[in-house]
């Protein structure tokens, strides 16, 4: 497969099931080796990157998983997950809490920080990994079927969402979907 995926857009992978659209997102992200080819960002061969040049990569990229159930841990709070990327963040905990409280109003979770996974809908915790994927700004959001467990109102609603933080944000979007309805709407 050959792809490029530019900062401000929405690029859409599309295919069947198994097909190979989750591994390609995760080779994206360094979660997947590659047995051949190679992955650029920016201009670097993500396979020659250095630990600190993979370090400040993995900050740029981030993604958002297909199951909004069990890719929030359980046992930690909205506000916890969301502030997760920023661990590293310079100026503090009140910066980051700013950060957290900002995103989460921007995804429509005001006031959510103190919430456990379990006590939200499917469609809130969607929100949930939006909000802690784009909390850091990064400049590449690789977003794997992230309406596909979702009813056809929370889908709209997530889809209209994800194109507004694209949209003010500027990132690169990378979605992966096997939907065409889906695809129609969002890339």
């Amino acid at each position: 497969v050959s792809l490029t995926v530019r900062i401000g857009q929405i690029t859409a992978l599309v295919g069947a099931s198994g097909s190979g659209k989750t591994t390609l997102g995760r080779a994206v992200m360094g979660l997947k080796e590659l047995s051949s080819g190679e992955i650029y960002f920016d201009g670097l061969n993500l396979s020659a990157l250095s630990r600190q040049e993979s370090r400040r990569y993995r900050a740029q990229a981030q993604l958002i998983f297909q199951d909004p159930f069990s890719s929030l841990d359980p046992r930690l709070r909205v506000g916890d997950i969301v502030a997760a990327p920023l661990r590293r963040l310079p100026g503090g905990a009140a910066l980051r809490a700013q950060r957290v409280k900002e995103v989460l109003s921007e995804v429509g979770l005001p006031d959510y920080q103190m919430r456990y996974p379990h006590q939200m809908s499917g469609g809130q915790r969607q929100r949930v990994a939006i909000a802690r994927a784009i909390v850091s700004r990064p400049r590449l959001v690789v977003a794997n079927e992230p309406v596909s467990a979702l009813d056809m109102t929370i889908q709209a609603q997530v889809l209209s969402l994800l194109q507004r933080l694209q949209r003010e944000y500027g990132f690169a979007c990378l979605f992966i979907t096997h939907d065409l309805s889906v695809v129609e709407q969002i890339a």
